[in-house]
């Protein structure tokens, strides 16, 4: 029975880790990487499941991995001190984390909360992942982009100008968020994140219905379509344009042949 329980545990390792493959064959800055440097950091990871609720890490915790969203989905926020909760984003398969804790070793800032009924990571050691770093030039850049996307949105949320038309910050939020969860699709670039309108509401502080009335005329213009929890981007230049920024913001390092024009970006 033991070699049983063991044969399963590899399946599942092994399942995990072709996953995890797909994925950062399309993630920022990985999907740079030769096959064989991405085969050596699958080889350290360990692929870990989580079912709703549960908790991948809490605040002030600390946490000594790389880790790649496998399956599922993990709330990222912080609580305050009165109590409440403050949303800070939504880690979906292809998602990167741990890279504060990883380059400065301090304690993890927030809090990662899993969503689903069932969910997977890969984690690899802080330790093991340096070494690959300090042999894989490419591994080092990945990391420089997959945190610059993240100042980038950060950046975009402190500074957010609230005088700005609603439609044009959902153009920003939903340009922004497809340098990290959009595929191609037949008529554009979907967003690969399942994400509500109550959601992107959390990430503009504003509710759900005013997100759906510049939603409406995003649609309207033919720069997007709408299905459940899913938004695809019909023009991504276009859209870059309509939120002000330049339609190559998000591909200044030359894989503008990727991104929202391609592959996943």
């Amino acid at each position: 029975m033991a070699t049983s329980r063991s044969g399963i545990a590899m399946d599942a390792q092994t399942s995990g880790k072709l996953i995890a493959a797909t994925l950062l064959r399309h993630a920022l800055g990985f999907r740079d990487c030769e096959k064989s440097t991405i085969d050596e950091l699958l080889s350290k990871g360990r692929v870990v499941a989580f079912g709703k609720g549960e908790m991948l890490v809490r605040q002030g915790d600390v946490f000594d991995y790389l880790c790649v969203i496998l399956e599922g989905s993990f709330e990222s926020g912080v609580t305050q001190m009165d109590g409440r909760r403050h949303l800070l984003a939504y880690l979906q398969p292809g998602d990167i984390a741990g890279i504060f804790t990883l380059w400065d070793g301090l304690s993890h800032p927030n809090e990662m909360v899993a969503r689903e009924a069932a969910n997977r990571v890969m984690l690899v050691r802080s330790d093991d992942y340096r070494v690959l770093r300090d042999n894989h030039r490419s591994l080092a850049r990945a990391l420089e982009l997959q945190m610059a996307y993240r100042c980038r949105l950060l950046f975009e949320r402190v500074m957010a100008d609230h005088s700005m038309p609603l439609e044009v910050r959902l153009a920003r939020q939903l340009y922004l968020l497809s340098i990290i969860s959009g595929r191609p699709h037949a008529d554009g670039a979907q967003l690969t994140m399942r994400i509500s309108q109550t959601d992107l509401g959390d990430f503009l502080g504003v509710s759900r219905q005013h997100v759906n009335i510049g939603l409406q005329k995003l649609k309207k213009e033919g720069l997007i379509t709408l299905s459940y929890s899913t938004v695809t981007m019909v023009d991504p230049v276009a859209l870059a344009q309509r939120a002000g920024l330049g339609a190559t913001v998000a591909h200044s390092d030359g894989g503008a042949d990727e991104g929202v024009h391609g592959p996943r970006c």
